[in-house]
């Protein structure tokens, strides 16, 4: 196994049992054997669990990235049309990754008490494009918004609760069967809605 192999061995068998089990139960050795290989060899690539996690937290942070930097996203001209497309990446990266997913917005603030600011901050910019899209949208339409940084992540929480919903089965377990792609259109449409309804026209109207 190359050392690239074995270091994603490692990151998955992590990933594996901090969602299944918590953090509290997390050991090296545990790890170690779930990835097939020895704790001695786990320790040349990552010095504790706490250092896991935070790779695992960098590898979700990247793969949301890549979707809401893709070139052909950001090349597009219309923002609105932007906002649909970061919102479709948004809801494929948690439908793609789940796990990935969970750690970066599911897990639970004390197990990152300790996460670098640094590294926190530059989380916190993953939602820039969705920002810059609507100050876009605003501009264009000479159109006023109270706090756009506020707007933007409730357009977020609309998108991470389906998201959420999908992923926990909520809606199987509720009988609530309905075509999934179909949801998916009518809750980015409905948010993007929504933040339409909190815009004005310079002379208060609604846009």
């Amino acid at each position: 196994m190359s050392r690239h192999d074995l270091q994603e061995a490692i990151l998955e068998a992590a990933q594996y049992l901090l969602i299944r089990e918590g953090y509290g139960s997390l050991t090296m050795r545990r790890i170690a054997q779930r990835a097939g290989c020895s704790v001695g060899s786990l320790y040349l690539y990552f010095d504790s669990k706490e250092g896991l996690l935070f790779a695992l937290m960098d590898r979700a942070q990247e793969r949301l990235a890549e979707r809401f930097f893709d070139p052909q996203i950001q090349a597009i001209d219309d923002p609105r049309e932007r906002l649909q497309a970061l919102a479709r990446a948004y809801v494929d990266f948690g439908l793609t990754y789940p796990e990935s997913y969970e750690i970066l917005f599911m897990l639970h603030p004390r197990e990152l008490a300790s996460y670098p600011e640094e590294r926190l901050q530059r989380a916190y910019r993953l939602l820039d494009p969705i920002v810059e899209a609507i100050e876009d949208y605003v501009r264009r339409h000479d159109l006023e918004m109270p706090d756009i940084r506020v707007a933007a992540v409730s357009f977020w929480s609309a998108l991470h609760g389906i998201v959420s919903l999908l992923l926990a089965g909520r809606l199987a377990r509720l009988r609530l069967e309905v075509d999934h792609e179909a949801l998916i259109e009518h809750a980015i449409r409905q948010a993007i809605g929504g933040l339409c309804r909190l815009m004005r026209r310079k002379d208060n109207r609604e846009a």
